[in-house]
């Protein structure tokens, strides 16, 4: 059998929505469970790989690439969605054949329009296959390997997510890697309301997101970060750059929780 070239990361809960990712007869990926949650063995068979970890997010997908570093040597490009995000194989599948074709180093599917969602930027655009962007949210984030390897450092650094998706593009930009995009011709549903933090804030009432990117981009010297830049094949671009008080301001207001329903384009 052909050794699939791509893997999905997902840390679980018990509610996890991976097994629809698995529903067609093949696939081009292998799919990784971090189990977070309490009953032993939950989710055991259902990837192919297996293991359950306590914790945040980022900091279990770090510490899960720490304990197999062999992982970024086997496949080529890295899906890391939460587990709330509804699609099915071949979505997944095409999704990671854009992201080869382009050649690029960072990406996110786009979600779909009726899904739960902070950044409207993000929703799919039908007018488009890929935009380029300075921006991809934690929510479900695409690294090439080369990316990867830059950008792993910072997963421990952030225990609720905040700040890292303004920190990776700019540390792939300094490395020279690729293009960043969002993927509108493999959209995604985000199901669960943003805002709430689902499992990631009930488990962990003591953490505090907003002091997590403080610190983060000023660790990493960005006092000042772009709100996300939309390219589109016409040429057209909305860069609207935001201080970072106005900026934590914007965040709170959209993190809300309603869910927006708007009619496809």
């Amino acid at each position: 059998m052909r050794r699939r070239r791509n893997l999905v990361v997902v840390r679980a809960g018990d509610a996890s929505l991976h097994r629809q990712w698995l529903r067609g007869r093949t696939r081009d990926f292998d799919l990784f469970i971090s189990y977070y949650g309490s009953p032993p063995g939950r989710h055991r068979d259902d990837g192919d790989f297996y293991e359950a970890r306590r914790g945040p997010k980022w900091p279990g997908i770090a510490a899960l690439l720490q304990h197999n570093p062999e992982l970024l040597d086997r496949y080529e490009s890295f899906w890391f969605p939460d587990d709330d995000l509804a699609c099915d194989t071949a979505t997944i599948d095409r999704m990671f054949a854009f992201f080869c074709a382009y050649r690029l180093c960072l990406a996110q599917p786009a979600l779909t329009r009726d899904s739960y969602y902070t950044w409207d930027t993000l929703l799919q655009d039908q007018r488009c296959h890929i935009r380029y962007s300075g921006f991809v949210e934690v929510m479900a984030p695409i690294f090439s390997r080369e990316a990867l390897r830059v950008c792993r450092p910072t997963f421990s650094e952030s225990r609720s997510g905040w700040g890292l998706d303004w920190v990776w593009p700019t540390l792939c930009r300094d490395a020279g890697l690729g293009r960043i995009a969002i993927i509108d011709a493999t959209p995604v549903h985000h199901t669960r309301p943003v805002g709430g933090g689902g499992d990631l804030y009930k488990n962990h009432p003591e953490m505090d997101p907003r002091d997590d990117a403080r610190r983060l981009l000023a660790t990493y010297g960005i006092p000042e970060v772009r709100a996300v830049a939309k390219y589109s094949f016409e040429g057209h671009v909305r860069d609207v750059a935001l201080p970072m008080s106005d900026r934590l301001v914007f965040w709170l207001k959209r993190l809300n929780g309603r869910r927006k329903h708007r009619a496809a384009a």
